[in-house]
């Protein structure tokens, strides 16, 4: 589908997020773009309901995409890769009917920065928008669910050392990845850890760089899965 006209008065236009959305179900799309068309600070800058056509709205450069994974012609995972060559920066907020584990973890090690279940209400969505925008990553408790499980398969710190080769991260890292992976937002991490923002956005890049990820998503679920973090499980 072709890109949305845009109408914004070009000397707001930076501090307007541009979001795409991607939902082959008609009425699932329109109702995700109505919900963030009438809200102050975002505009739909286009829409596609194949793979095919939402792959070269990337070159738009959105700040976001709204992604459904089960897409006629192909997996939204190939997008959420597109997305990571082109456009590092860009958000990518799941919005799909698929919870299985493999479906949220293979997603959220993609990298997406949010998953996100169809039977979001429209206040919520909106919400979560913002959030992931924001920096902070939106995960629905059924989806999350699955994050945790992994956690509880996981032994002890006491139990298993971490393997040889993994990547060593800090303990303040450490400490931020953490508060990162139960849903803080980087500005609330550094409240918390008594850090500046500038501080906590170095940590956060050098994290990326040693864990060789590219969002808080990927990040989060390679620490766990290399034992690096351990997460409240109660």
């Amino acid at each position: 589908m072709k890109p949305m006209e845009q109408t914004e008065n070009p000397q707001t236009a930076a501090s307007i997020a541009r979001v795409i959305v991607v939902e082959d179900d008609d009425r699932l799309r329109r109702y995700a773009i109505s919900v963030l068309a009438g809200a102050d600070g975002i505009v739909v800058a286009g829409e596609a309901a194949t793979l095919a056509a939402g792959l070269p709205l990337v070159d738009l450069m959105p700040d976001l995409v709204l992604l459904d994974l089960g897409l006629p012609d192909g997996s939204g995972a190939s997008m959420i890769e597109e997305i990571r060559r082109k456009v590092p920066g860009c958000r990518v907020l799941v919005f799909t009917v698929f919870e299985d584990r493999a479906s949220v973890v293979n997603t959220l090690r993609a990298g997406a920065d949010g998953y996100l279940l169809k039977d979001t209400s429209a206040e919520l969505l909106l919400a979560h928008v913002r959030a992931t925008l924001a920096g902070e990553t939106p995960i629905s408790a059924r989806a999350a669910s699955h994050l945790l499980s992994l956690v509880r398969e996981v032994p002890s710190e006491e139990e298993v050392p971490v393997a040889a080769g993994v990547p060593q991260l800090s303990p303040r890292e450490r400490e931020l990845l953490e508060y990162l992976a139960r849903g803080l937002s980087r500005k609330e991490a550094a409240r918390v850890m008594s850090l500046s923002p500038h501080t906590v956005a170095e940590y956060v890049q050098s994290i990326y760089r040693k864990l060789q990820v590219k969002s808080r998503g990927e990040a989060v679920y390679e620490a766990v899965q290399a034992r690096i973090i351990k997460l409240d499980t109660d």
